[in-house]
């Protein structure tokens, strides 16, 4: 049988030295290359440096964040239900008309400094005060924190739920597990949808599934006119661990006569 015999190259020691990059003792080498067309060769070559190692895990990892970065957005996309005018909401272009409106925005922008998952929101006040612009605009900076967001408008939503009763596509079940899941739900025009005890019901399920999860309700209803709406539970619900915001003044969607 034929012998394979291993030759350990020549090589002879340049310098030892510290790598800057990656903080390893590297040894610079020459080395004789002992197979090949190059037989005899010698070659420089440093034993014992990491940077390019590194350099290839933070590629990797910089792809993962970018990938993830991606599914997020798309997820935010497909499950969303909002009009086409708020998916250019940001925190920058809302434009407050008035100091209340200016003070809101500033909870807002620390909310989200702030975000733990946990504390709740509930903007109310008249109509056009942005309110939903300021939700979105929250979600978007919330993402940015590699966090998990929805944006429902509850009419829509109850809506969508009564659809998967005749649909074989998502089921209730599946909807109402992604609203669970996420690490902050927009709740979006509450008080906006029929009076009805099945509503009622069903708000109540998403906000007991939602309980010690970040949710931001937004409404153009006072207080009384909200336990009215949604029955005293719910009302109750909703208030645990939230925080108030109102956002009374002219309506910016309007222009001028």
């Amino acid at each position: 049988m034929e012998q394979i015999s291993l030759f350990k190259p020549k090589e002879r020691l340049i310098i030892t030295y510290e790598c800057e990059g990656c903080g390893r003792t590297v040894q610079k080498k020459e080395m004789q290359i002992t197979g090949g067309p190059n037989k005899g060769d010698w070659i420089e070559v440093n034993a014992g440096c990491k940077c390019e190692d590194l350099k290839l895990a933070e590629e990797a990892g910089q792809r993962r964040v970018q990938l993830r970065n991606e599914k997020m957005k798309q997820f935010f996309d497909y499950y969303s239900l909002m009009n086409d005018n708020l998916k250019s909401a940001t925190l920058e272009n809302y434009e407050p008309t008035s100091q209340e409106l200016a003070t809101a925005k500033q909870n807002i922008t620390n909310y989200i400094q702030e975000f733990d998952g946990k504390k709740n929101l509930l903007l109310h006040g008249s109509y056009g005060t942005g309110k939903s612009h300021l939700s979105v605009a929250i979600t978007k900076k919330v993402m940015e924190k590699k966090k998990e967001c929805l944006f429902l408008s509850l009419p829509k939503l109850l809506t969508k739920i009564k659809e998967t009763y005749n649909n074989k596509g998502v089921t209730e079940d599946e909807l109402l597990a992604v609203i669970q899941r996420v690490d902050l739900l927009v709740l979006d025009d509450i008080g906006a949808e029929h009076h009805t005890e099945w509503a009622n019901t069903k708000l109540f399920e998403i906000l007991d599934d939602r309980s010690g999860k970040s949710t931001i309700y937004t409404t153009n209803l006072n207080s009384k006119e909200l336990r009215a709406q949604i029955n005293e539970r719910n009302f109750s619900r909703m208030m645990e661990n939230t925080e108030i915001i109102t956002m009374n003044g002219r309506d910016y969607r309007r222009k001028e006569f």
